[in-house]
């Protein structure tokens, strides 16, 4: 009986060594919303590849770079010890961030060092490998590369860098010339060299837009440098006035203006005797915005609202969901304010401009939320509960207009309703509400920026950690700005008259570009009748009428 006994404590003992615990953690993925590093120009954090860039001023010593705060997403998340304190970035630092597991993210430092190297008689403009420490300037193809002089150098932070050689001793340049350049205690070997250019002029890059391009080309510096240009199948050239050419050493960039859209187009440039050959190109079509003029409108079966395209109506621009608003979409499923008894977005057949019917979008509450009637590109993607919305912005756009033409008509008052306001903004019931319209070009990520691939910028009204400032957005290629007040307006900040609005006005919101090299990929409109609607901060009367949207090349 003891041997039995022995033997099933043994087994017991045995199984329960077999016992694991099958109960999986939740895989909860952090992401990280903000990261602030002192002397950093510029932050890009990538979720996916979970990847921090920083890029420091060149002022900012790399061994020696403090990271101050880092936010995520995940009140659970913790980061490694350590993170928040000084660190040598001139390799990337390796950190985790912990939730039920520990995830492995990179921070990579780049010193934004503009360096330089320019040589007398230069063709072009040097190029300059950081990563390989070399530098490449380029003269004509019969001079001496033995017998140069180097007008401009550097290669390291501005009055922090110590060179091994004088630029006024750099003369010969048959075989390059090596230079150690030092700071921060860092020292970089660099390789200076001088090549013969085969030919003296040549068209580096053309960029059409509808109405006009800008055409990139290297010459010899010093030389009369131009451009000539003619519509394909012309037989006269035109000159490029010599004030729209802008140069840089040996580059030169003409703005070629008063083109036709979709058209055929020759060019080449000159430096002294020299020319190139001829390079033809087609501008950008002028692409009309689809839906403008607010024609095509289908109600909701079973709804009291509209939505803002017609799949019955025939013709392509109105067959289609450009336009959205916070009504939902009906039949897409997608619930929005109409679906708690709130239509702030209306077909009008009272007032419009062109056509039938314009857009009216009416500010309104229920049960002291306030729901700001609004306007946009995009699609509403669903209600937060009662205390909000989602938005994915944006529509498919790879045209680069000027600005955006419209007509607007609004009617405000005091605001009555206040419930938050952004950073830095005090509101009060004295305040008069204000209609806003923001217009942006961009080549948003919809991966990063959590929308769709048609509509990649998501908004969550009750996380403002989910807008989007265009203004500083790295994504953002150009964007417009229009505020209305009851008594004028502003564009892009400056105001610009005090007069009645509450009549149909014209207002033109130019795009400020930052890359005029850069094609974006989707187009945002976003009209909404109280500015701090997503703070649920406004007038509960204020209606903002919209018609004869058209886009200016």
């Amino acid at each position: 009986m003891r041997k039995r006994l022995a033997y099933i404590i043994l087994a017991l003992v045995a199984l329960t060594g077999c016992i694991t615990n099958d109960i999986p953690y939740p895989v909860i993925v952090p992401n990280i919303l903000s990261f602030t590093v002192d002397g950093a120009e510029d932050v890009f954090i990538d979720n996916d590849s979970q990847t921090v860039t920083v890029r420091l001023a060149e002022y900012v010593n790399p061994r020696k770079v403090t990271v101050r705060s880092v936010e995520t997403d995940l009140e659970i998340a913790e980061l490694s010890s350590g993170l928040i304190g000084e660190h040598d970035l001139t390799t990337p630092l390796k950190f985790s961030v912990r939730t039920y597991d520990d995830y492995t993210w990179t921070l990579v430092a780049e010193s934004n060092v503009k360096r330089y190297f320019t040589v007398e008689g230069q063709v072009g403009s040097s190029v300059i490998d950081a990563v390989n420490h070399r530098a490449v300037a380029m003269v004509g193809k019969n001079d001496d590369v033995s017998d140069v002089t180097v007008t401009s150098l550097k290669l390291g932070p501005e009055g922090l860098s110590d060179y091994s050689l004088d630029m006024s001793r750099m003369k010969d340049f048959t075989h390059g010339i090596s230079v150690d350049v030092t700071a921060f205690g860092i020292t970089d070997t660099w390789t200076l060299y001088v090549e013969n250019a085969e030919v003296s002029v040549e068209i580096r890059n053309v960029n059409p837009w509808a109405r006009e391009a800008y055409v990139t080309s290297a010459g010899v510096a010093g030389q009369e440098n131009g451009f000539m240009y003619r519509a394909v199948g012309s037989d006269r050239w035109l000159e490029v006035d010599p004030s729209d050419i802008t140069s840089d050493g040996g580059t030169f960039v003409a703005h070629i203006k008063d083109l036709m859209p979709a058209s055929d187009y020759e060019v080449y440039a000159f430096s002294g005797i020299e020319q190139t050959a001829v390079w033809e190109f087609t501008t950008e079509a002028a692409v009309r915005i689809p839906n403008g003029s607010f024609e095509y409108a289908s109600k909701v079966s079973g709804k009291d609202y509209y939505k803002f395209y017609d799949p019955s109506c025939g013709v392509e621009e109105g067959a289609y969901m450009f336009w959205g608003s916070g009504n939902g979409e009906g039949e897409e499923g997608v619930s929005g304010s109409a679906n708690m008894g709130i239509v702030i977005t209306y077909i009008d057949t009272d007032e419009k401009v062109d056509g039938r019917q314009s857009v009216r979008a009416q500010t309104s509450q229920m049960a002291g939320i306030l729901a700001a009637g609004n306007l946009f590109t995009g699609q509403f993607a669903g209600l937060v509960g009662t205390s909000g919305g989602m938005v994915n912005f944006g529509r498919p756009w790879t045209t680069r207009p000027k600005a955006l033409k419209l007509y607007c008509k609004y009617e405000t008052g005091k605001m009555d309703i206040i419930k938050g306001s952004p950073a830095g903004v005090t509101l009060t019931k004295e305040d008069y509400d204000r209609a806003e319209i923001k217009f942006a070009l961009g080549d948003w990520d919809y991966r990063r920026y959590g929308g769709t691939k048609e509509s990649p910028v998501h908004v969550n009204t009750t996380d403002a950690r989910t807008f989007v400032d265009y203004n500083t957005d790295a994504s953002t290629i150009a964007n417009g700005n229009l505020i209305i007040h009851h008594d004028g307006y502003m564009l892009n900040g400056e105001a610009k008259v005090t007069s009645a609005t509450d009549e149909w006005v014209e207002y033109t919101i130019p795009l400020n570009y930052r890359d005029i090299d850069r094609t974006p990929t989707h187009i945002i409109v976003s009209c909404a009748a109280s500015q701090y609607g997503d703070y649920f901060t406004g007038c509960s009367s204020s209606k903002l009428w919209i018609d004869a949207v058209e886009l200016i090349y």
